[in-house]
């Protein structure tokens, strides 16, 4: 691995990792929010507040925003450095968002028999998926096309000539285009032909080790995140 690719992994993985941290965080904050304040609260302003917000739960919701949106910029950088699509991170930061949050929805929902809430997650996990599938067949659109036959360069020997009829007066010449076979007669030369050429084993493996270690490290990344979160929320409460 080059230079270039090795800290582009480095980046994604450290993105992959800080998001997930992140966004573990806001999801909890916003659990706390939902299980004790009925889903909503409050902090400051010249009224009566019925639901204060806690000073943990503002840092867990404030610092796992943004530090999600910082790290998600991380990811994609450094998915963009591996030489995969920038739009796949996307796709994978907005399937994780929206299935955390639809998760964590369902769970609160289904403990407290809030059809709301459990309306609310459904719906989230169905724009989760919305964003996943189309990663999921990019992936295997890119493993299908490193099989596939690509156009012929010049050089190659063709699979289809094109015949040309003899005609009265014109006469078969060694260049392309016309040639005067004699007065006011012009001449056909050969005519290009199109051919198929399938794709070196060498840019074979070279796509599957890109798409393997984009996801060797968007993997660990969440992972090492997951790992990470708990030591996150206890800090920030």
């Amino acid at each position: 691995m080059s230079p270039r690719r090795l800290v582009a992994a480095l980046v994604a993985f450290a993105g992959a990792t800080a998001f997930t941290a992140c966004l573990l965080s806001m999801v909890s904050g916003m659990r706390d929010v939902m299980v004790t304040d009925g889903g909503f609260c409050a902090s400051g302003g010249p009224y009566v507040i019925a639901h204060q917000c806690s000073s943990s739960d503002i840092r867990l919701i404030t610092i796992g925003i943004f530090g999600a949106l910082i790290a998600a910029g991380f990811y994609a950088g450094g998915t963009a450095g591996l030489g995969s699509k920038a739009a796949s991170a996307g796709l994978v930061i907005w399937a994780a968002l929206f299935g955390t949050l639809g998760w964590s929805f369902l769970s609160t929902g289904l403990h407290n028999s809030a059809a709301g809430l459990l309306f609310t997650g459904v719906l989230f996990l169905v724009m989760a998926a919305g964003g996943l599938l189309p990663v999921l067949f990019s992936l295997a659109g890119d493993l299908r096309k490193t099989g596939r036959p690509d156009p012929a360069i010049p050089g190659m020997q063709p699979l289809v000539r094109a015949a040309v009829p003899a005609a009265p007066g014109l006469q078969p010449g060694p260049a392309t285009g016309f040639q005067p076979a004699g007065a006011g007669a012009w001449q056909p030369g050969p005519v290009p032909a199109v051919g198929m050429a399938t794709r070196s084993p060498a840019a074979r493996s070279t796509e599957l080790l890109r798409t393997g270690i984009w996801l060797v490290v968007s993997l660990a990344g969440m992972g090492f995140g997951i790992a990470l979160s708990s030591s996150l929320i206890t800090m920030l409460r």
